[in-house]
């Protein structure tokens, strides 16, 4: 049995290929909006949380043989914890890694983390387009202050409550789901007359390109924060080279 760690579109697609492989696996996913998705690509789906404790109990429980981390490039501590469970359990663990896809120039700016984002923005004048997710909003709430954040989130409804709770009000935010063309969001960060937009280094499926193209063409900076680095066993990054790896276990 496999168990496929998701969260992201290439979990699903992985999940595809898997049951045209006939590879028996379940599906770990940590949301209801990722286990409304998993349950349409997958026929066992795990909707649990696993901490580190918990999790090498689960792959012996569910006699899992192979672990592939499909996880967002961000999960770095349920990366490294998955990691650790399968060493404990010795079993194989395959990471499936998003290729990055942009590279620094003039307008394209990257950043270990929130605080050097922060840093660049505060010499900026005006609204700062957050396509980061809404967990870190506060922070940047907090380091800018609330008039200057338009933020890019999910449409569900616990995502709003919380955003409400941070004061932000309802044309403070663009509630939508991708994929996103470069025009549309070339629109969307006019729309609000962005003085700069701040994503994460998520690669290809996460529409990196489409924003830095975006950005380009209204001439303001993109801030990206880096991938946390994870010293991952092994790595895979396309699904051919998944299914050669596959082959060898």
């Amino acid at each position: 049995m496999i168990l496929l760690m998701g969260g992201t579109t290439e979990s699903l697609t992985i999940a595809d290929f898997l049951t045209q492989q006939q590879r028996p696996f379940i599906l770990s996913v940590v949301s209801q909006y990722g286990a409304e998705l998993a349950h349409e690509h997958a026929a066992m789906v795990s909707e649990q949380a696993l901490d580190a404790e918990q999790l090498p109990a689960f792959l012996r429980q569910q006699k899992i043989t192979l672990v592939i981390d499909a996880t967002h490039p961000f999960a770095k501590v349920a990366s490294e914890n998955t990691i650790a469970a399968t060493k404990i359990v010795g079993i194989p663990y395959v990471r499936f890694e998003r290729e990055q896809v942009a590279e620094a120039g003039q307008d394209l700016r990257f950043v270990d983390d929130l605080e050097q984002a922060c840093a660049i923005l505060k010499q900026l004048d005006g609204t700062v387009y957050l396509s980061t997710g809404s967990k870190t909003v506060g922070d940047y709430i907090a380091a800018l202050g609330l008039e200057r954040i338009h933020v890019r989130v999910l449409p569900v409804t616990r995502v709003f409550e919380k955003l409400t709770a941070l004061g932000l009000r309802a044309e403070q935010v663009d509630g939508i789901r991708g994929p996103f063309t470069t025009a549309l969001n070339v629109e969307l960060f006019k729309r609000v007359n962005a003085c700069a937009v701040v994503t994460k280094e998520s690669g290809r499926q996460g529409g990196i390109q489409e924003k830095v193209a975006a950005c380009a063409a209204l001439n303001i900076p993109c801030i990206i924060i880096k991938r946390p680095a994870v010293d991952y066993p092994a790595v895979v990054k396309t699904i051919p080279e998944l299914a050669t790896t596959l082959a060898q276990l």
